[in-house]
């Protein structure tokens, strides 16, 4: 990996276990672990249509995975910028998400809202 290059969540990155409810090695199982990042990352250009379809990629693969729960929650803990987590575009997380850090049982909880809200849209 090199700097600057973004990395899926489930590639080469350590556990990171935020406490109880949290699955340890949850990035081993991710649906993306192997996908390219270009989909979860698309390289700026903000509302292209190359930027759309790869978010839907994304967001794609994100519906059937098992891990989505721990995906959004990690990004919503770490205040991800950028990419797509758990199905949530970075514009929709910015949108969607309150301003200010949240501990690991309001980011789960928070993802748990968002993940309602995403399969009652659907």
């Amino acid at each position: 990996m090199s700097a600057g290059v973004p990395v899926l969540p489930g590639r080469d990155l350590p556990p990171q276990p935020f406490g109880e409810g949290w699955p340890v090695y949850w990035r081993q199982d991710a649906a993306c672990r192997d996908g390219d990042p270009d989909a979860f990352f698309p390289p700026d250009g903000r509302n292209t249509k190359a930027r759309a379809a790869a978010e839907t990629r994304a967001r794609k693969i994100c519906s059937g995975c098992p891990v989505q729960r721990a995906c959004l929650a990690t990004a919503i803990f770490r205040q991800e910028e950028h990419g797509v987590w758990g199905g949530l575009t970075s514009d929709q997380r910015s949108t969607l998400i309150p301003r200010g850090r949240l501990n690991a049982d309001d980011a789960l909880a928070a993802a748990d809202r968002l993940l309602l809200t995403i399969s009652v849209a659907s």
